[in-house]
C-alpha cells in the first residue's frame, strides 16, 4: 500500500515506508530510511521548498505587518523589531514541511534532477 504524500510531506515521515523521521537535524535529509532502508542520497528536493516558502510566507506575514503598522502608528524600529522574527518564525516554520512534502513528491513520482537530460543522452 503506498504511503500517503500529504501524511509523508507533512509529518516529515519516509516516503517510502511512512514510519521513520525523514530529517537529521533541521533542514537535512538522512541518506537512508533507518526503517525500511530506502536510499535518499540521490533526490534533492532543490531551491523549489524555498521559492513556495517565500511566497506562502508573504501571505501570511505581510497582512499582519500592514494591519499593525496601520492601526497601531508603531514606530518603525518597533515594527522592524517584531516583524523580522515573526517572518522568520513562520519561514522557518515551513520550510521543513515544505521541503519533505516536495521531497515525498519528488520519491513518489521518481522525478531526480536531470534524468530528462540523461535519458536524453542514452538515444
Amino acid at each position: 500500500m503506498a504511503v500517503s504524500l500529504w501524511k509523508a510531506g507533512l509529518l516529515s515521515l519516509c516516503p517510502n515506508c511512512g514510519q521513520a523521521p525523514l530529517f537529521d537535524g533541521l533542514l537535512t535529509i538522512k541518506p537512508r530510511c533507518p526503517s525500511c532502508q530506502a536510499d535518499f542520497s540521490i533526490e534533492d528536493a532543490g531551491d523549489g521548498p524555498a521559492v513556495f516558502v517565500i511566497l506562502v510566507a508573504g501571505a501570511i506575514c505581510v497582512p499582519f505587518i500592514l494591519i499593525a503598522e496601520l492601526a497601531f502608528r508603531l514606530p518603525i524600529w518597533l515594527l522592524v523589531l517584531i516583524a523580522l522574527p515573526f517572518t522568520m518564525g513562520v519561514c522557518i516554520g515551513l520550510l521543513r514541511p515544505f521541503k519533505s512534502l516536495m521531497f515525498a513528491m519528488q520519491w513518489r513520482y521518481k522525478a531526480g534532477e536531470g534524468q530528462k537530460a540523461q535519458h536524453n543522452s542514452h538515444d
